[in-house]
């Protein structure tokens, strides 16, 4: 529990940051979100800010609260602490007594960091910190202390990367081992139809008009595919704000028409179960469509044989 004697950090509110919080809030037409993305970028500089100040390397440019398109699908107000992780900044208004904590944030997270403002949004106080985001709302005398909070970032091991974050692709940021479309096809020609054809029919679907993306991997099953690799492909289209439509598909490449027979394409949902499959016979390509929610957790499965790869996705 904090205690009435524990460190806050206090920080101005410059009319540098109200700039770059109109610029965001700007974009978006509706008040109630306008407002959110105002003071969530508040709450984000005032604690990159205050990590400076304490030696800690951060990019707000590289957080999904930088980016409009996340902004818009998204509550959302994280810091990403280089080699660490996303920290979220939740804003807090002079008058409240619990840090709201909205469900797509409360997984992926090294902690909580309660902000909150005076009624002329002039100055932010850094109340405390959390480990977790608890029920989604946290008490104000239950945050832990700056103290601990700058102990606790020093004794974080550095990030290693075990599954592809989805969301990132829509800022551009590509995981490693997975390609962008068109560095995929310098290298399997073959590949160039089928790609076109699949973002043809993307731009036939009225429901394609936000962005869409597509990634792609290469899986060699050596023997078991005459040595040829199979292309594994993921496209995401965001459709609402918490909601994004996922499309998974497996191809041929180089001078193949047709699929191994018996590859074998899943989706499998946290506990490893396959919730989707399907089986190629004499198939040019199968894919698989399906919606997600940001936060949540599946895996894709790819096996022909002896020989399967799975990679393990976040949203």
């Amino acid at each position: 529990m904090r205690q009435p004697e524990s460190l806050t950090f206090t920080v101005p509110i410059s009319s540098e940051l109200h700039s770059l919080a109109e610029q965001f809030r700007s974009q978006h037409k509706n008040p109630k979100k306008a407002k959110q993305i105002y003071l969530n970028t508040l709450a984000v500089s005032a604690v990159d800010f205050y990590l400076h100040c304490m030696g800690v390397e951060t990019s707000f440019s590289a957080s999904f609260s930088y980016n409009p398109v996340m902004q818009t699908m998204m509550d959302v107000a994280d810091l990403e602490v280089i080699g660490l992780g996303k920290l979220e900044c939740r804003p807090v208004l002079s008058d409240k007594k619990v840090v709201y904590i909205p469900p797509e944030v409360w997984s992926d997270r090294i902690g909580y960091v309660a902000v909150q403002f005076d009624e002329s949004l002039r100055v932010a106080t850094l109340l405390g910190f959390s480990k977790t985001a608890q029920s989604g709302e946290i008490p104000i005398n239950q945050l832990r202390s700056l103290e601990e909070f700058i102990l606790q970032l020093s004794e974080i091991p550095q990030k290693v990367k075990q599954k592809t974050h989805l969301s990132q692709w829509l800022i551009n940021v590509v995981d490693a081992g997975w390609q962008t479309v068109e560095s995929l096809l310098t290298q399997q020609s073959e590949l160039a139809f089928r790609f076109r054809s699949a973002e043809q029919t993307l731009a036939q679907n009225p429901e394609n008009t936000s962005t869409n993306v597509q990634k792609g991997t290469l899986l060699d099953f050596g023997g078991e595919s005459s040595s040829k690799p199979i292309a594994l492909i993921v496209g995401l289209i965001p459709i609402f704000e918490q909601e994004i439509n996922i499309y998974v598909k497996v191809c041929p490449t180089d001078s193949q028409k047709y699929l191994p027979e018996e590859l074998e394409l899943m989706v499998l949902d946290e506990k490893g179960t396959a919730v989707m499959q399907a089986i190629a016979r004499t198939t040019k390509s199968i894919q698989l469509n399906f919606s997600s929610q940001f936060g949540e957790n599946f895996s894709i499965k790819v096996a022909l044989g002896d020989v399967s790869f799975t990679e393990v996705f976040l949203v």
